[in-house]
């Protein structure tokens, strides 16, 4: 195994923090890293200090940073900065200093050739040379390959200018950035960030598929779950490296758990939860469908058959609900068009009190729109929105209002008086409220200004979760959570007795939070009464659509082909084949059930036996594809 760094006596210190105190951490090549620790605790630190982009206190002993000859990296951020000065296409530049700076050069070169400034021969025997260099740098395959990520994530139109751009845009122009760059060890900070459910699955599987090492910051449990193969978690000023999945790891928390000191009793119990949800398992759904289903006209029958389950399953679920509660908000008949463009159309629906609702659907279908006319921020095109008198509504936005430096959390939380009311209905003193949002005693007074930006988002949510509401609508707010202040949220909204509307893509969250679940689609709303595990086969059977379009084939005079009959042998072997395939995936969903709760000396053992039964997978699926098209 090759170790790519190694920093050794890592301490760092700001005003009223310690982020990391005497800390030792080794890299591996081929590493998969999930790192963990509540925002402000040093997760994007430990990644400026490997990119060198924070230099460490001064220490005795001294600290190390000892690299291998080779190793190089990438650093994916949660911003993007000098966004006015590029265009999409162009963009991949400011990213690779070395050719940014020959870009630039070569720009100019070619600007004054076309107006005939400097001297002729000379331009062109240096830009000659810049396209040597640029050659040299592997610019025209890096960035073939940025260009050929933007396809894959649906980004079109290439000059557009980055700053016009949606926060959902520029984090796919982020990942082509990251899934491109040809370095060794890829750091990636909050990559999923504003982006639909069906990107995040994307960008799951090209994770899955790499063989870069990486290191990535994300609150999405799903997606470390999927893609991570170890654990370093940030607590108080130390790394904790843990080697295996991340349910290995939350089983590991589990055990450990009853060694921890009081302060913990929390986080324990939240680890408890997560737990009792990795061991639910994945559905095998998406595998199936992308493995089996190649040909179009196949395809698209699959879809509708998935569509046509889903809905029988809403059929039966409508009927059997008989819960009479009080009505908050109707709408009868909604419609909203922007010019020529019609979002939603005809929208009948109303929300009752306790209603625990998760809005999903594509990017840029109207949910945020739907939430506005809602909340009275906009005017519906057509139809009626009737509402309870004095009806109390709470928005939680994707844009965090902004805090007041020179206040502190008591001051801003308390409002002059020692107690709050919370949204139960109890009193509790400030302190303990906050402590309840992880905020200590000595920090309860500090100003604002000297906390880190997840540490605001978490107050920010403190603040907003204090007032009761009759109903809370959260667009997006696990943006830029820490898991442990996820964990938060989730135990606040299960006890929350009002009507709640989340729009969001982390998984994990939306399952555990919500029971009911609609998808806006086609100008619709899909109702599905038992949450997102029943409007997962929609979800899917949408995305297949989308990629249903992309493979229509040309309408295009057909000639007459004759083709090859499947012999009796193949037919016997194509049946067989179903069911050896059935057994298969069976076997190794067992598997990944038992690596979730066995002891780390089995985990080897049991990952090797899934490699070699996922490969044996791969076979029969080509062997079922090439009698399949025999049919």
């Amino acid at each position: 195994m090759t170790t790519l760094l190694t920093l050794q006596n890592l301490s760092l210190h700001y005003p009223h923090k310690v982020i990391f105190q005497d800390v030792t951490f080794t890299l591996n090549q081929g590493d998969k890293i999930g790192v963990l620790g509540l925002n402000g605790h040093g997760k994007s630190s430990l990644f400026k200090v490997i990119a060198g982009l924070v230099k460490p206190d001064t220490t005795v002993p001294p600290f190390i940073y000892d690299k291998n000859k080779d190793f190089s990296y990438f650093y994916v951020p949660q911003e993007l900065t000098n966004l006015s000065d590029w265009t999409i296409e162009n963009y991949f530049f400011e990213f690779h200093p070395e050719m940014k700076v020959l870009k630039i050069r070569l720009d100019k070169i070619n600007e004054m050739l076309g107006t005939g400034e400097g001297n002729f021969d000379k331009l062109i025997n240096e830009q000659s040379h810049i396209y040597e260099e640029l050659h040299k740098l592997g610019e025209d395959k890096v960035h073939a390959q940025y260009m050929s990520y933007l396809k894959f994530f649906g980004m079109e139109n290439f000059e557009r200018n980055m700053s016009s751009l949606s926060g959902g845009e520029q984090r796919k122009v982020v990942l082509a950035l990251g899934l491109s760059a040809p370095q060794e060890l890829i750091l990636w900070d909050e990559p999923t960030n504003h982006l639909d459910l069906e990107t995040i699955q994307d960008f799951e599987e090209e994770l899955q598929a790499s063989r870069k090492t990486f290191m990535i910051i994300s609150h999405d449990r799903s997606l470390l779950t999927n893609v991570v193969d170890r654990i370093l978690h940030i607590q108080r000023g130390k790394l904790r490296s843990f080697s295996g999945t991340y349910g290995a790891y939350l089983e590991f928390l589990q055990a450990d758990q009853l060694r921890r000191e009081k302060e913990l009793d929390k986080l324990s119990n939240y680890q408890r939860r997560e737990t009792t949800w990795i061991k639910r398992g994945a559905k095998a759904r998406r595998t199936k469908s992308k493995k089996r289903i190649e040909d179009y006209g196949t395809l698209n029958k699959a879809i509708q058959d998935l569509k046509a389950q889903a809905h029988k399953s809403v059929s039966l679920d409508l009927k059997s609900s008989g819960r009479k509660s009080k009505i908050l908000i109707s709408a009868e008949d909604l419609t909203l068009k922007f010019g020529d463009r019609t979002l939603f159309e005809g929208l009948n629906f109303s929300i009752a009190k306790g209603d625990k609702i998760a809005l999903m659907g594509r990017n840029g279908v109207g949910k945020s729109s739907l939430l506005k006319i809602l909340l009275g921020e906009i005017e519906q095109t057509s139809g009626t929105v009737k509402k309870l008198d004095s009806l109390d509504v709470g928005y939680f936005s994707q844009k965090r209002e902004a805090l007041k430096d020179h206040e502190t959390p008591w001051t801003m939380i308390g409002e002059g008086i020692d107690f709050v009311l919370s949204n139960t209905g109890e009193k509790r003193h400030v302190a303990s409220y906050l402590e309840n949002f992880l905020f200590s005693s000595d920090e309860i007074k500090r100003p604002i200004h000297t906390f880190s930006g997840g540490e605001k988002n978490r107050l920010q949510l403190a603040q907003f979760m204090k007032h009761a509401r009759d109903i809370w609508i959260f667009d997006e707010p696990t943006n830029d959570l820490d898991l442990e202040t996820i964990g938060i949220l989730e135990d606040e909204l299960s006890k929350y007795e009002g009507a709640l509307i989340i729009i969001g893509h982390d998984r994990s969250f939306i399952d555990n939070v919500t029971d009911k679940c609609w998808v806006l689609h086609e100008g619709k709303i899909e109702n599905f009464e038992a949450g997102f595990s029943q409007a997962e086969m929609f979800l899917e059977a949408i995305r297949l659509e989308q990629e249903l379009k992309k493979k229509a084939p040309p309408v295009v005079v057909q000639k007459q082909v004759t083709k090859e009959k499947m012999t009796n042998k193949e037919r016997n072997r194509y049946n067989d084949l179903q069911k050896e395939i059935e057994k298969l995936e069976a076997k190794i969903l067992d598997f990944k059930e038992e690596m979730v709760s066995a002891g780390f000396s089995k985990l080897s053992e049991l990952q090797t036996k899934l490699d070699a039964s996922e490969s044996k997978l791969e076979i029969l699926f080509t062997e079922w594809a090439d009698l399949e098209s025999k049919l």
